[in-house]
């Protein structure tokens, strides 16, 4: 499976309006690397295109290219720790406001990520 890079699907820059959004995480080395993979869309049901460049794990909706999530990944010790992190807020681009909602849903889609699609909880991810 091919690494998912910004070159690898259409997106859309950082949107001017967005808030921090204070997830919480840490990752085994093992878990990294399979963030870092990343997601390239493959049919029109895979709902994101997911990426890491710079230290960020920057995640967009594949059918419009809006990034919705973004994720500040700092390796600490053998593990990696989220160090910052924000949703977008631009009501053009993204209508959810909750941020409890964000990071659980978000929570749920790394996960998804991590464990594969066959993760009991990942549908609707």
């Amino acid at each position: 499976m091919p690494i998912a890079t910004q070159d690898s699907w259409k997106h859309l820059p950082a949107p001017e309006q967005r808030e921090p959004l204070h997830f919480q995480a840490r990752y085994t080395a093992g878990e990294y690397a399979r963030l870092q993979q990343g997601v390239i869309p493959r049919e029109m049901e895979d709902k994101w295109f997911i990426y890491l460049h710079d230290g960020w794990l920057r995640l967009h909706r594949s059918w419009t290219g809006n990034w919705i999530y973004a994720l500040r990944l700092e390796q600490d010790g053998e593990d990696w720790t989220v160090t910052d992190s924000w949703v977008n807020r631009d009501p053009e681009q993204y209508q959810i406001t909750d941020g409890d909602y964000d990071r659980k849903m978000l929570a749920n889609m790394l996960q998804w990520l991590i464990k594969g699609p066959q993760w009991p909880g990942s549908e609707g991810v």
